[in-house]
């Protein structure tokens, strides 16, 4: 596993935790959101800021196949 996939093991093991002790979606999905923003704004200059939010903005992702119980 590469420390890419780790890093992200790690955080989806710990938001899965916050679900299961009754956090909304929305709230945890927020707060990453607001921590990913101030990480990007403190180690990136403004062009780059701004390339990775419009990048996020027009990603399409897949959602979550909760109707099988599982976030994987």
């Amino acid at each position: 596993m590469n420390k890419a996939d780790k890093v992200y093991q790690e955080l989806l093991e710990q938001v899965l935790q916050m679900l299961r002790n009754k956090h909304s979606f929305e709230m945890v999905a927020a707060a990453l959101m607001a921590i990913a923003q101030r990480l990007y704004k403190t180690h990136l200059t403004q062009a780059e800021y701004e390339r990775i939010m419009e990048v996020a903005c027009e990603s399409d992702v897949k959602p979550y196949d909760l109707k099988n119980g599982t976030l994987h």
